[in-house]
This record gives C-alpha cells, structure tokens and sequence, in this order.
C-alpha cells in the first residue's frame, strides 16, 4: 500500500516503552472503581511539539476545552484519567482539569499551560479532585521508561483488551521509534468516538508539519471507523515530538508521514476489533466513485446502517441492505453501474443480482474479518471505513453501563 517506503519500516514489540525519551506512569487512584489503574501520565523532560485531534461534539467535555487552549504551546505532559468523563459538568468541570494540571506543574516544575489532560467515563459527574490532586505525587515518583507497558489498560472502559503499537522506522539522518496506545470501544463514529489515542515519537519535526501530518492521517484511520454510530464528548487523539532543530530531507519528512499513518490506522484497527458485543471487523471499500467526497459518503452511510451491521452479525449477505444504505448516501450513484463484491464474490454487478456458491460465501461471512466493496462504476475515487457488525451483547452492554 506504501510502496517502498514499507521497508524503512518495522514492527516492534510492546508498546510505549520504546520509545525512551518519554517517561509514563499509571497508579490506581480509585477514581471511581477501586484496585484498577486509572491515573495515568506522559511525560518529557524537553519539551515537544503536540498535535492534535477533538470532538466536535456541541457538547464537550472540559479536558477537551483545555487541550484545545494549550495545544500550540510546547507541551511536556499529558495527564489522563479513565472512568470519568468530566463532561457536561460545567465551569467547575474546567476549574476542576486546570487545578490538576496546575499543581502537576509544580510537582514536575513545568509551565502549567505545558500540560494537556485528557479524560475517559462516565458523563455527568465531577472529578474526585481531592484524591486526585493526593495521587499526583505518587504518580510522579512513578515516572520511568519501563511503566509505559501499564498506560494502554489504565485508559481502559468498556475495553476488553489493552491496545498499542510500536514501530520503528529508518531515514538518512538515523533510525526512530513511534508508539501509540488507544482506548474505545463503544459510542464510535466517524469523527473519532469515546476514543483516547496518544502517540509518542522521538522523531523531532516542526509543529506546522506535525500538524499537517497528524491530521492526514486523523482522517483516513480515526475518522473512519465506527461501531454504534455515537460521538462522544471527550474524543481526544495527540502526537508528541521533540520540539528541537533538526535537518531532515524532504524524503524522511514522507517515511514518518508514512510511518504514522501505519501507526494510526493499526490503532483504527484495535479499536474497531474490541467493539462493544463485536464479532466482525469488516472494511467496507468503496471504488469508482465520482470524487473523494462521495466516496467517503457512501462507505460511511454503508458502515453505519444497522441493518447493515445487524445484517453482518447474522451471517446474511444482503446485498440489498448495502445497496439502499449507499443510495441514500448523498453520493452520485446510477443503479446500472453500481456492483457488490464480498471480498471476491460479486452478488449484484453493473444493476444485475449475480448467481453465486452458497458455501464459499457462507465461509466468508462466518471470517471475523472480511471486505465489502462497493464499485459505483463511475469515476475514480475510493475510500473505506472501519465498522463492526451488531449484536445481542451490544445492547446488554449499553443497557447495563451505569449512568
């Protein structure tokens, strides 16, 4: 998919620890549920360039607010607490996230308006600041390479398993290593979800070209998954890198252009692979579309129907189903060009129901990860989403989660 630039990069194992300019802890502050990480922190001694991706939910969350305000300052850290989402919880919300990031200030003698907060859980509900503020020391004294291993559970929810990834990659002035961690897997929708991502790099690169980067590759990984077709309020997604000199070429500028892309959209991927009751993870493709915009229309409407989605749970290959879901996406759609491929097998070609072998479909439906392509047949573009299929347990779980 990357062409050459695939070989300057390599897969490591872990997560966070790799990449050893940075400094993490994770404690268990009780938050809201005892005897489980859910205090964690990111740190840097030398300050870093940060970027960075939001809600844009009317309703956001206060942690949220502050990231946005700071964002453009050289950062140092990144406070973050699950099980509390600090959303909809006013002017106190905001004092509440200023105060801690104030007084982790002090402890790291750091420049407060230096540390971005992020939070994850429950809506509604104020922040526990006072034993917040009391665990600030103890997360501190915890500071070390090595506890970047606890950081992808101590953001956990409702997911069922820790999600990072590391890499490394090669350019003509050395070798550098990239890790993320990310949390969600419910309230999931294009634009990001209840979705927290962190990626560290030890690549140093200017902030307007972290920005641009960052966001490219945002748009084709974070912002194109979905599970339940919700956005949350407190959707916060962040790259650091060492905001100092350096003299890269034009090419390794690309190779970490390619490398994070590799990095967000395997992030994309684990994030859609634990949702809420899943089953499936399924690339919906669109091809031929008229231009970038319709394509992006039509795999969205088609990986958020729930019929779709139910469809997918079920086994059932209504073609049907994803048919109408495109037609009503707004895209330029003709139904004598349009065609429906499960991986391989087309079902409807050029308007035309086609004949196909039950049981090689039947195999491919019951893959937990397969490929749905829809071909408009009319111009050149594509694009595709991330989705997971609906189930029973998605709604025992929603219906059990405390509000």
């Amino acid at each position: 998919m990357w062409g050459k630039y695939m070989n300057a990069i390599v897969e490591l194992p872990g997560g966070l620890e790799n990449v050893s300019v940075f400094k993490y802890a994770a404690i268990e502050c009780g938050i809201r549920y005892p005897n489980r990480l859910d205090f964690s922190l990111i740190y840097s001694k030398e300050p870093c360039w940060a970027a960075g991706a939001f809600t844009t939910n009317k309703i956001c969350a206060a942690p949220v607010i502050l990231c946005r305000e700071r964002i453009k300052n050289p950062i140092h850290a990144v406070l973050i607490n699950a099980t509390n989402a600090n959303a909809a919880t006013g002017k106190q919300g905001l004092e509440n996230a200023k105060l801690l990031t104030k007084e982790l200030g002090k402890l790291l003698s750091i420049n407060e308006n230096s540390v971005l907060m992020a939070s994850t859980g429950i809506i509604g509900v104020q922040l526990p600041v006072d034993k917040m503020k009391q665990s600030l020391p103890v997360l501190v004294n915890n500071l070390n390479t090595e506890s970047g291993t606890l950081l992808p559970r101590a953001i956990m929810t409702t997911d069922t398993f820790p999600k990072q990834y590391a890499i490394s990659f090669k350019t003509s002035s050395g070798t550098y290593t990239m890790a993320g961690i990310a949390k969600g897997a419910g309230m999931i929708a294009p634009n990001m979800a209840t979705l927290l991502c962190f990626v560290v790099t030890d690549f140093p690169v200017e902030q307007h070209i972290l920005n641009k980067l960052f966001y490219e590759s945002v748009n084709v990984s974070l912002n194109a998954i979905t599970i339940d077709g919700d956005m949350s309020t407190n959707d916060t997604a962040i790259i650091l890198s060492p905001a100092k000199p350096s003299s890269h070429t034009e090419n390794d500028i690309t190779i970490f252009g390619k490398a994070l892309l590799v990095m967000m959209k395997k992030l994309a991927y684990l994030i859609v692979s634990d949702a809420e009751g899943g089953t499936k993870c399924v690339i919906i493709k669109v091809i031929h579309a008229a231009n970038d915009t319709d394509a992006r229309k039509a795999a969205k409407s088609i990986a958020e129907s729930l019929l779709v989605k139910t469809a997918m749970f079920g086994n059932d290959p209504n073609w049907g189903r994803i048919a109408c879901a495109a037609g009503y996406s707004g895209a330029q759609l003709q139904e004598e060009t349009l065609s429906i491929y499960f991986d391989s097998i087309p079902l409807f070609k050029n308007g035309t129901p086609v004949e196909y072998e039950k049981e090689t479909l039947i195999k491919i439906l019951q893959k937990r990860e397969y490929t749905i392509t829809v071909d408009l047949g009319i111009g050149n573009s594509e694009f595709e989403y991330l989705t997971s299929d609906l189930s029973y347990d998605y709604v025992k779980i929603n219906a059990e989660y405390s509000t």
